[in-house]
């Protein structure tokens, strides 16, 4: 998660006011909008931000898209966070060996309540109940009759029982069966051990993108329409770092349209933040940490998935997953900008905007280049 540690991270390596390039109208001119899959908070930013028009235009291919992005963020948090699957039973029979650690449980949700000062959902699963503790705004499958996948973290005072559980993630079942469903079906490619990038090293080897979109499952109409608008997002790219090589102005373009379209978010919002973030340097470190294109914090790249934050597509993609779930639990650019450059803790001690100054610059430098991106 990000922390408050993050401000400023930015700072270093600026090269002058992003807002102020005389090559950004231009640039800006030639960045269409592509039909993606939209979440409700990105609907409500979007009605906002653009028009409500445009909003409802784009509003045509949502849905499977959604739910597929869902269970990847599943899928990715239970990776990185190395959870097992044991049943109810033996976890309990080996209790001791899994405090603090977490696990993933599937069952069927019959209750929601409030938990002393907190709420808490009721599980059922192999026949046996469980109560885990849920944040202050569960998520929309805790419904009860619902069959879930969930990411459990084992408190430390479940010595003797399971009464000491905190949510970390949940999802549909369905959702996430088909998606380990599909992932499985994929022939797997041969892996090379390779040392990891140092800081400067250029990405000469990057991760490839998803595309196009339609070889990976995904709607044709749409991969087409991404392969219409890749020659202005590459173009304008250019302009900002005329330093990237070909190699690598492809790797950040196909990125950028692709997962943009995956996770739902307005491409022209994701150029905008990277322009922010880092000028489009791939080895761009600010004196906090913060790394590579959308200057993810270590421990936000490891949550992430992210091993190589260097590496273009692993930063693009995961920068895009973290704005998302940003404007999904806001609903609001603002806050969502604001989380992601002060953190999620600095929104909830304010309950708003942080009063810091850099963050306040942030979102202003951010919402300009996106307005210019957007023709306004």
């Amino acid at each position: 998660m990000l922390t408050s540690a993050k401000l400023r991270k930015s700072t270093s390596y600026r090269r002058g006011d992003p807002l102020r390039s005389p090559d950004l109208r231009e640039a800006a001119e030639g960045l269409p909008y592509t039909e993606c899959g939209l979440t409700q908070a990105s609907t409500r930013l979007l009605r906002r931000t653009i028009g409500l028009a445009l909003c409802l235009a784009l509003l045509t291919s949502a849905g499977a898209a959604g739910a597929a992005s869902r269970a990847d963020e599943y899928l990715a948090l239970r990776t990185s966070l190395g959870a097992t699957s044991p049943r109810l039973s033996a976890l309990k029979d080996s209790l001791p060996a899994y405090i603090g650690r977490t696990v993933e449980l599937r069952g069927t949700v019959n209750g929601i309540a409030k938990c002393g000062e907190s709420l808490a959902f009721i599980l059922n699963c192999d026949g046996q109940s469980v109560v885990v503790k849920v944040p202050a705004d569960p998520p929309a499958c805790l419904a009860n009759g619902n069959t879930i996948r969930a990411l459990v973290k084992i408190g430390p005072e479940s010595v003797a029982s399971l009464s000491d559980l905190y949510l970390e993630r949940a999802a549909y079942d369905y959702d996430v069966s088909a998606r380990e469903k599909q992932l499985a079906s994929k022939p797997k490619a041969k892996q090379t051990a390779s040392a990891p990038q140092s800081r400067g090293e250029r990405s000469s080897q990057a991760s490839a993108p998803p595309w196009p979109l339609a070889s990976r499952g995904g709607n044709p109409s749409l991969a087409a329409r991404i392969r219409e608008i890749y020659e202005p997002y590459r173009k304008a790219i250019a302009r900002f770092n005329p330093r990237l090589s070909d190699q690598e102005l492809d790797a950040i373009t196909k990125s950028i349209l692709a997962y943009s379209a995956r996770y739902g978010i307005d491409p022209r919002l994701v150029v905008a933040l990277i322009l922010v973030e880092s000028g489009f340097r791939l080895d761009a470190t600010s004196p906090k940490g913060a790394m590579g294109l959308g200057q993810l914090m270590p421990s936000t790249a490891r949550g992430l998935g992210v091993s190589n934050a260097y590496d273009p597509v692993q930063n693009i993609e995961g920068s895009v997953k973290l704005m998302r779930g940003h404007l999904e639990k806001y609903g609001d650019l603002s806050l969502a900008l604001s989380a992601y450059n002060a953190g999620p803790g600095a929104v909830s001690k304010y309950n708003g905007v942080p009063p810091y100054r850099e963050t306040q610059n942030y979102i202003r430098k951010v919402s300009q280049v996106y307005r210019a991106f957007c023709g306004y």
